[in-house]
């Protein structure tokens, strides 16, 4: 096999088993700080952005996903597999050897959770709201999610962004939602998307 486009990536996982065991509480304390879904609710958060899709919850892969490193024959993701890295061509990120679909929950799956209620320092705190960089600390976060390396939470504030879109977008299409977190054209309305936004054919 070899590399895939992450909207290739992407249509696999969603059409891959998942577990459909119910649940039998509500979540919705937590999903917030977990990346998490409330079954219960119909709703679940990732990089503190609510996302109302459980299509494209699925699709955004939060917690990473086990692949066979193997069949990788792209350079660039061979040198993302061994260092942590983002290969761009195709859209996916690894940590720990979890492949990420997406550049913001690559960047989510380095950061650091942090429960909001612990921050000391108010800006910090406040920034877990939505987003923000602190200068005192030299720390930003995305959500409760803390950021250490400017550069890097730059790219997860442009990405949060991204899903931003695709969540909105999901209220009248989720494949649209997908092809716009993979610079993909939904297979339905034949939209093509770049840099979340709607492009020319």
């Amino acid at each position: 096999m070899t590399s895939l486009p992450a909207w290739g990536l992407v249509v696999g996982l969603l059409l891959s088993p998942m577990d459909v065991s119910p649940q039998d509480r509500c979540t919705c304390s937590t999903t917030r700080v977990t990346n998490g879904w409330c079954a219960i609710h119909g709703f679940g958060y990732v990089g503190g952005l609510r996302i109302d899709s459980a299509w494209l919850y699925r699709a955004l892969d939060a917690h990473g996903h086990e692949l066979d490193l193997t069949t990788f024959t792209c350079p660039a993701c061979k040198k993302a597999i061994e260092t942590d890295g983002f290969c761009e061509e195709h859209r996916i990120g690894f940590v720990r050897r979890q492949a990420y679909f997406s550049r913001l929950t690559y960047e989510l799956g380095r950061a650091e959770p942090r429960e909001p209620a612990t921050i000391a320092c108010p800006a910090c705190r406040k920034n877990a709201e939505a987003s923000g960089w602190c200068s005192k600390d030299r720390v930003g976060m995305v959500g409760p999610f803390a950021i250490r390396s400017r550069a890097d939470y730059d790219q997860a504030v442009r990405a949060l962004e991204i899903v931003r879109l695709a969540a909105e977008a999901s209220k009248r299409c989720d494949h649209c939602a997908g092809a716009i977190i993979t610079d993909g054209t939904c297979p339905f309305c034949k939209i093509r998307y770049e840099d979340g936004k709607p492009v020319a054919n």
